[in-house]
């Protein structure tokens, strides 16, 4: 009985590694880069309550250098909010599970943004991880919006996140519903979640 526990632990700290990064501090992402800590089951939930109703007046600005404001999701039912961090790795391998989403829901006026962490997190653009961000875009050939986030979103919907990646999911009225998903997922899974998400929505 105790060597079945003893695999049974080993195969769940195993798993985790994939799952998400745990960190201390959002403003001090940087220590924690060769950190992939657990952050427990793929279906992790924390309830809404932990952020703020809406995702405010931001102006963060995309990988080209254009500006972003909560407009993003006026034209989409719902929009699934990736946030990461270019050391994170089962961040980046969810990026190709993420892409697909959008790939596939785009019609179903679902969509995916990424907001990355710890490339600007002192409200300067650190070159050398904005160089490693393109070619993380570039190796997974993500096609959806990453915004470099602002103090706005800084201080609202991102404060407090302590472990990467996150999700939570913005109306087109820029309101955060739903739940918020901790830990990376599959392509079938963030489908599952979407659709529930939609189905919560409409009631």
């Amino acid at each position: 009985m105790k060597k079945l526990a003893s695999l049974l632990l080993v195969s769940m700290l195993a798993l985790s590694v994939f799952t998400g990064c745990s960190q201390t501090n959002s403003m001090d992402l940087d220590k924690n880069k060769d950190d992939d800590t657990t952050l427990g089951a793929q279906d992790t939930i924390q309830p809404v309550a932990s952020k703020t109703a809406a995702v405010g007046d931001f102006k963060a600005q995309d990988l080209k250098g254009n500006q972003v404001t909560k407009d993003i999701f006026s034209n989409y039912d719902l929009t699934l909010v990736n946030l990461f961090t270019t050391w994170c790795s089962p961040c980046i391998q969810e990026i190709p599970e993420l892409n697909d989403v959008y790939k596939e829901m785009a019609d179903k006026k679902v969509n995916v943004i990424g907001i990355v962490l710890d490339v600007n997190e002192n409200g300067k653009i650190d070159k050398d991880k904005m160089d490693k961000l393109n070619q993380i875009i570039d190796s997974t050939k993500a096609q959806y919006t990453v915004l470099l986030p602002d103090e706005v979103l800084r201080s609202g919907p991102l404060k407090g996140v302590n472990a990467v990646p996150e999700t939570f999911f913005v109306d087109k009225n820029g309101n955060i519903v739903g739940k918020t998903y901790s830990g990376s997922h599959t392509k079938s899974e963030w489908i599952d979640i979407i659709q529930d998400e939609l189905a919560n929505l409409n009631k």
